[in-house]
């Protein structure tokens, strides 16, 4: 089963960085400075690491012009291609690969059929990158589909469209700076700071990204008002906002326990009468993310040294 490897890799922000991308859905999560950019660089063979081995179903994709044919990608940035239409382009692309396909219908699946006539360096930062989404997906039997920011593309259903290629069991690699966007798509979450791997939250994103944090909740509701005053003494909330004077209907509800906090906010719209619209627990921020998992490290560090120092405490 092909898989998409680094190991030991020293290239721009990664600083030794190791990974394999199985079959299936894997989405990194953090920004650029930590080395979300250069992942498709090297993944797509574009760049050389300077120390370590890139692998896409075995072989190194800088090295091979057939392995990087059967790889999507859809970069942070991609430049203007040379071609006299965008029909054209996706023509020449597919005679490079030696596949017969309609180049319309590639166009029409992504909704950009009204671009095929339009000269590719016409095309704005996002038509680009959908255009060379609508390549990744013409890829018959692909080794991977890598995409920097996949949400941010618009248009048909980017989410479905990569689940679907996941279950079919191609290696699909999502990258963003967004919890929420990580949440949204799904998959197996990795979290890379710095330049390095460093830890897998699982399931629910909520609670696991920021493991010990009190728990937010954010809800919608008709009678906002009569709300926020019956959970202000309830127990399991620790903390409320509410802008009334924005004319909002949406309270920010905190608390230690998520399942508490849940009941509280139910259990207190019933009794003052309000009707709840929603109910969404809040993601953490990037930086939240950052802070538990230094912290996480740090705890993991105390409580190796306390097992590997005798008792009487270090030894002199």
């Amino acid at each position: 089963m092909t898989t998409l490897e680094l190991e030991g890799v020293v290239s721009g922000p990664l600083a030794g960085a190791t990974l394999s991308i199985p079959a299936g859905l894997t989405v990194v999560l953090g920004t650029p400075a930590d080395g979300t950019t250069e992942l498709p660089l090297l993944l797509g063979g574009i760049r050389v690491p300077r120390r370590g081995s890139v692998r896409v179903a075995g072989r190194d994709p800088a090295r091979s012009p057939d392995t990087r044919a059967r790889l999507g990608l859809v970069l942070e940035q991609e430049s203007p291609p040379h071609a006299g239409s965008v029909l054209e382009l996706v023509r020449q692309v597919l005679a490079l690969r030696h596949q017969a396909a309609d180049p319309a219908a590639i166009l029409a699946r992504r909704g950009l059929g009204a671009l095929a006539g339009a000269p590719p360096g016409k095309l704005d930062r996002r038509q680009r990158r959908q255009l060379a989404f609508a390549l990744a997906l013409s890829i018959r039997e692909p080794f991977g589909v890598i995409v920097h920011e996949p949400l941010g593309l618009g248009g048909v259903d980017v989410r479905r469209e990569l689940t679907d290629l996941a279950a079919a069991g191609v290696p699909v690699l999502a990258l963003t700076s967004s919890p929420r966007d990580a949440s949204e798509l799904g998959g197996a979450v990795v979290l890379i700071d710095r330049g390095r791997f460093v830890r897998r939250p699982g399931a629910p994103l909520a609670t696991e990204l920021s493991p010990g944090a009190w728990a937010t909740l954010r809800v919608r509701s008709r009678g906002a008002r009569d709300l926020v005053r019956a959970l202000a003494d309830d127990p399991a909330v620790a903390s409320l906002e509410f802008d009334e004077a924005r004319g909002t209907d949406e309270i920010c509800v905190r608390g230690p326990d998520a399942d508490r906090l849940s009941l509280a906010v139910l259990t207190r719209a019933r009794a003052v009468g309000a009707t709840l619209i929603s109910i969404e627990a809040a993601l953490p921020a990037l930086e939240e993310v950052r802070a538990a998992t230094e912290g996480l490290w740090r705890a993991a560090y105390d409580h190796a040294y306390r097992a590997a120092t005798p008792r009487g405490g270090p030894s002199s």
